[in-house]
């Protein structure tokens, strides 16, 4: 029986653990992995549009969403495990994995422990795999001074999260001017992700290390970076430079697949028909 309607379910990937998930349509599978805070929906355009010929599938990471919110694997260590799980018991072959932002962490932690036996190509969005570093040259996610302010002075409140996503939302994610109704919707979606989770999260993400697994995809996997047009001078060379292997594309705000989908899509889409 065709899936021709949205599916929304729940998977164990841990005692005590469910994932939550939507997916759409037949074929090989597309694992969608949204970033810091925010669910699976946040990719409803691409769910809509890559079902009619793939198995379109977005989830909620752990603490995320729909998702079970846990006191401890609140980092990309245990996500990478978790994806491997959701894999695994959906019995996934051939899959394409999407993630943005922070959930370029859940992609590459699950490539570095589990291999890529059971991927045919790895999407990234807008995130470096090493978020913190000292040269001004590298592709960072800012100064340790401001880094360190958010995770210790504005990550620890509630007020102080939904804060911080009201103005990355308006000047990073999104280039356009939105109406109260547009933003609302943005941060209820990320609101849905406790503080205390999102400040673990977030401090995570900033101390991880990806770099020798986005070099080992890059050279071993058919690989997509997309990257926002605000830091596009210093992260475009940064990452042919480093990642020569991993095609490039050079678009929009950091929620560009959700503010342009017509053309990200389209991008995408010719992506998956080379390989």
């Amino acid at each position: 029986m065709a899936k021709d309607f949205l599916q929304s379910k729940y998977q164990t990937v841990d005692t005590n653990v469910e994932i939550h998930y939507v997916e759409k349509g037949e074929g090989d599978p597309i694992i969608f992995i949204p970033g810091l805070t925010f669910p699976g929906e946040i990719f409803e355009h691409q769910i809509e549009y890559f079902s009619k010929n793939y198995r379109a599938i977005a989830i909620d990471p752990r603490g995320q969403g729909l998702s079970t919110k846990t006191t401890d694997g609140n980092n990309y260590v245990v996500h990478g495990k978790d994806l491997a799980a959701f894999i695994n018991a959906l019995g996934l072959e051939n899959v394409t994995l999407v993630g943005w932002s922070t959930g370029n962490l859940d992609t590459w932690s699950y490539i570095e422990q589990f291999g890529t036996e059971k991927l045919k190509a790895a999407v990234t969005i807008d995130m470096s795999p090493l978020p913190l570093h000292p040269d001004p040259k590298w592709w960072t996610e800012g100064t340790i001074e401001e880094l360190s302010e958010v995770a210790s002075r504005i990550l620890i409140t509630p007020d102080g999260c939904r804060e911080f996503f009201k103005d990355y939302a308006v000047e990073t994610m999104i280039q356009h001017e939105m109406t109260e109704q547009e933003l609302s919707k943005i941060l209820d979606m990320s609101a849905k992700t406790p503080y205390w989770i999102c400040g673990a999260l977030f401090a995570s993400a900033i101390f991880s290390n990806y770099y020798d697994t986005a070099k080992a995809v890059a050279k071993n996997l058919p690989s997509l970076m997309f990257i926002a047009e605000h830091w596009a001078d210093v992260a475009k060379p940064f990452y042919e430079e480093n990642f020569p292997g991993t095609e490039t594309f050079v678009m929009g705000g950091h929620l560009m697949f959700y503010e342009y989908p017509e053309k990200w899509n389209g991008v995408f889409e010719a992506f998956l028909e080379k390989i």
